[in-house]
């Protein structure tokens, strides 16, 4: 799997659960199926930009047409970070909290339309095939890293 196909998956599972958070909105009192999907979207979210920013934006500032564009999407990446950090200190089933969801739907949208219609093609044909499948191995293996790591930290 290259780099774009792991970043595309991850932005459908981002939107899916966001989907799943919407509908916290007409529940009555917490479920707290709602604050592990909750859970599971903040680290998928905080893990995505993390290998963004690691691996896939500094392969891409390495090219003058794309430089600009990796600048404005780590600009962004702040953006949706203060959301879930504001999201992380409310209840799914609150007004604020799915006020603040939509706010956070709506920068993902822009950030995957931008970074897949314009981003990506110009991975594909600067960075090329073979480095792309690179890129994608070393994300797996900091995804599956972090995981192994947080789930330790978990059963203490």
């Amino acid at each position: 799997m290259t780099a774009t196909e792991l970043l595309k998956e991850d932005h459908r599972k981002a939107l899916n659960l966001i989907g799943e958070l919407e509908t916290a909105g007409h529940q009555v009192g917490t479920d707290p199926t709602y604050t592990e999907t909750f859970n599971h979207l903040n680290e998928l979210l905080m893990m995505h930009t993390f290998i963004e920013v690691e691996v896939f934006y500094p392969a891409m500032k390495r090219f003058d047409e794309s430089r600009d564009l990796v600048r404005d999407f780590r600009k962004r990446h702040q953006e949706f970070e203060k959301l879930l950090s504001h999201l992380s200190t409310l209840a799914p089933n609150v007004e604020e909290f799915q006020v603040t969801l939509s706010d956070l739907r709506g920068i993902i949208e822009r950030h995957i339309d931008e970074v897949e219609n314009e981003l990506f093609p110009l991975a594909e044909e600067l960075v090329g095939q073979g480095e792309l499948q690179e890129m994608g191995r070393r994300m797996r293996e900091m995804k599956h890293d972090s995981r192994a790591k947080a789930a330790t930290i978990r059963r203490k």
